[in-house]
């Protein structure tokens, strides 16, 4: 399969950066494990954290970036995604899956990372996020 890669970029908070962003990291993703589930499910968790980043942690300011590190390699990806905005208590979100949220129209995205990556974890006050995946070899 593919080498290892590594990402270091900075985005202006602009919604149409997102989807061609997380294609393009699909796609090393792609060639480096042959798997096209492992790349959509980093593609998708990625997304999500760009979009929860720039929607709202940044407000849609456009003045403000968004920092994204990724490091990859056979065994592993690990995803930084850091916003400038005011950051969210991150140990008080509700369950999406709860009745009282279920029609809800928001609120997946963290739920839906937890699920399609092996760690989540949040810092400096849920500015940053970082997302680890582990690649199985049976998918090879």
């Amino acid at each position: 399969m593919g080498e290892s890669f590594k990402v270091k970029e900075t985005l202006t908070t602009d919604i149409k950066k997102i989807i061609p962003f997380a294609t393009r990291i699909a796609g090393q993703v792609l060639v480096l494990t042959g798997s096209d589930e492992e790349a959509f499910n980093v593609k998708l968790a990625l997304e999500e954290a760009l979009t929860n980043a720039m929607r709202h942690g940044n407000a849609l300011d456009a003045a403000l970036k968004v920092t994204i590190s990724i490091q990859a390699d056979e065994e592993k990806i690990v995803l930084d995604v850091y916003d400038q905005g005011k950051g969210f208590d991150y140990q008080c979100l509700p369950d999406p899956t709860a009745a009282a949220h279920v029609d809800k129209p928001s609120g997946r995205g963290i739920f839906l990372m937890r699920n399609l990556m092996d760690k989540l974890e949040f810092y400096d006050g849920g500015r940053g996020i970082k997302m680890v995946k582990y690649f199985r070899k049976d998918q090879r």
